[in-house]
């Protein structure tokens, strides 16, 4: 944001032909892009592409009621945001920021009033691209960003992929011997995966063992504080119970 900021106050064209830059949704982009990168809402394809057919709808809605009476003004707001959110919805990139520049060029902005149909390729490309770049240079010094840059189903194939099983070798004539890997590798494979699991299983038994330990001396802990609350609310109510009998039993020149 500090960047479109500065692009937009000291741009030397900008500042001469009076052109917009900055537009106010890319504030909501940036949560998304800076807080919650790994959500499909925030992957670079909902991001340029929401934005960019957001931007397209308001100005096709602005085109279309610019002459239209003051009184109807509100109309190609609220359609180029519906419009928008069909037209993600059938291309499945998802940006809810985006319904946000579609209200702004279709609301009569002044934005659009000097851009026209420009304003989707300026300003919101390349400031949509900028908040995408720097997401990418910040974001993968603590995580990975973009979790997938086309669909799920690229990123899906791709780390299915990258799975190989593993090759065992006994000795020089089996790496020499074509099926080998048909005799030895498979036995030697599922002798390995077996003791693993098997060691995977006694891990988990201690730890399931500790916890219920764990689990039972809390209960007993607190087993035992009931009990002591509950003798004190007995003995409490026995001392009340003989107070208010002595009291009525009082003889008359007592009381």
């Amino acid at each position: 944001m500090a960047i479109i900021g500065i692009i937009h106050k000291y741009g030397a064209a900008i500042r001469d032909h009076n052109l917009p830059f900055a537009i106010a949704p890319t504030g909501a982009s940036a949560v998304l892009l800076f807080a919650v990168p790994s959500s499909p809402l925030a992957q670079p394809r909902n991001v340029i592409l929401g934005h960019l057919i957001a931007a397209q709808m308001g100005v096709f809605m602005y085109e279309l009621f610019k002459h239209v009476e003051v009184s109807l003004e509100w109309l190609p707001g609220a359609l180029a945001v519906g419009l928008a959110i069909f037209f993600m919805g059938l291309t499945n990139c998802y940006h809810p920021p985006a319904g946000a520049t579609a209200y702004l060029a279709g609301y009569f902005s002044a934005d659009v009033r000097r851009v026209g149909w420009w304003f989707p390729l300026y300003p919101v490309l390349p400031v949509v691209l900028i908040m995408v770049s720097v997401a990418i240079v910040v974001n993968n010094l603590v995580r990975v960003y973009p979790v997938y840059w086309f669909t799920t189903v690229h990123y899906k194939h791709t780390t299915e992929s990258q799975v190989q099983a593993p090759k065992v070798v006994t000795s020089k004539e089996d790496e020499n011997d074509p099926d080998s890997d048909l005799t030895t590798s498979k036995p030697d494979t599922e002798e390995s995966s077996r003791s693993s699991s098997v060691d995977l299983e006694n891990e988990v038994n201690s730890v399931a063992g500790n916890e219920e330990e764990a689990q039972v001396a809390w209960m007993m802990a607190r087993i035992h504080e009931l009990e002591h609350e509950l003798n004190s609310l007995r003995a409490h109510h026995a001392h009340t119970v003989d107070v208010s009998h002595a009291k009525t039993c009082q003889p008359e020149y007592l009381a």
